[in-house]
């Protein structure tokens, strides 16, 4: 509002309030990334964790055209910012392709996929009934996967032996891994 009431008053002293209230606005922004950068980062360390996974966003503006709220968050400069902060700390930040998992159920005996299942920020598997948050069965989707490319690539090694190496994943709310999934007392 207080943008736009200044354009158009089209004065060269409006024009100038618009560029410094426009450098202000950036400022914020980085600032806030940051913030949320090393609250990830801080988060992973007190959890013992030892790797960040994100979902690979790379075209997300391509891929969600109409998901205005997509443009507001700058996706690549977050995961830039814990991808530098991380490795002072000891953790690796690690990608996984996104492939529907907002819309897989995350229950490792289910697993059932359908875009009915999300509805906005609740989560509710058509085939056995699993409510939860969206966000929170995204973000156990993708420990899962991370996991699972883990697993895949010990079998794959030569160098592994059986590649029956222990991978545990950490979300909030609980411990997962490639088995099950346990809650934490207190969660």
């Amino acid at each position: 509002t207080r943008r736009g009431e200044m354009q158009q008053r089209g004065t060269q002293a409006a024009h100038n309030a618009v560029l410094r209230l426009g450098k202000r606005e950036e400022a914020w922004r980085k600032q806030y990334m940051h913030t949320v950068a090393n609250e990830i980062v801080t988060g992973a360390v007190e959890h013992d964790c030892d790797v960040i996974v994100f979902e690979e966003l790379t075209d997300i503006r391509e891929r969600l055209p109409h998901a205005k709220w997509h443009h507001i968050w700058a996706f690549r400069r977050l995961f830039e910012y814990v991808e530098y902060k991380a490795p002072e700390r000891g953790v690796s930040v690690e990608q996984v392709k996104p492939n529907h998992t907002s819309q897989r159920c995350s229950r490792t005996d289910c697993g059932f996929t359908h875009e009915d299942n999300r509805q906005g920020e609740e989560f509710c598997c058509q085939k056995c009934g699993y409510e939860v948050n969206a966000d929170y069965n995204a973000a156990k989707n993708i420990g899962v996967r991370y996991a699972r490319k883990q697993r895949h690539r010990l079998r794959s090694s030569p160098k592994s032996g059986g590649g029956d190496a222990p991978v545990d994943v950490r979300v909030n709310g609980g411990m997962l891994n490639s088995e099950s999934y346990q809650r934490i007392a207190g969660d």
